[in-house]
């Protein structure tokens, strides 16, 4: 029985290696989180995204506030298997606002680890761990700069 299910290991990495699909020149669009989410494949291990998104909210008793965001970065990505990649990367984020009449910018930069599936080259699902952050934030009258780690993201991509 460990035989048969080595040899079913064996012939599903080896049949997932022979016919990976070429990535490069796919773009993918989606969402991460509750951003809309872009990526393109410059080639089979290089890829670039770009993220934004715009909340407005208003807490009770104070005035409007709203919130932009953007993410662009880049990453490196191994074909593992079949589909199945394994991927680091660099993303840098710019959020700025007004939270009760009070401006704000803050910028981040996050390092990641993550995995995407891509099944047959159209739909991907992937996660992203970012193991540790560096943010600075700027409002009226301060300035301040922050370490952070733990946090991660859920995406979800049709590349054409």
């Amino acid at each position: 029985m460990k035989k048969t299910i080595l040899a079913v290991i064996i012939l599903s990495v080896c049949s997932g290696l022979s016919f990976a699909e070429s990535m490069t020149g796919k773009i993918g669009v989606g969402l991460r989180n509750d951003m809309f989410d872009v990526r393109y494949f410059i080639n089979d291990t290089i890829g670039v995204h770009a993220g934004t998104a715009v909340s407005a909210f208003n807490p009770e008793g104070t005035t409007k506030s709203t919130e932009y965001d953007l993410n662009i970065g880049g990453f490196y990505s191994k074909e593992i298997t079949d589909g199945l990649m394994f991927q680091t990367g660099l993303t840098v984020a710019h959020s700025a606002g007004k939270d009760a009449g009070i401006r704000y910018k803050v910028w981040s930069y996050n390092p990641y680890l993550g995995a995407e599936f891509i099944y047959k080259g159209r739909f991907g699902l992937d996660f992203k761990i970012i193991p540790i952050q560096y943010s600075t934030w700027k409002e009226t009258g301060s300035n301040s700069t922050a370490w952070a780690g733990g946090a991660g993201s859920l995406g979800a991509h049709l590349y054409f």
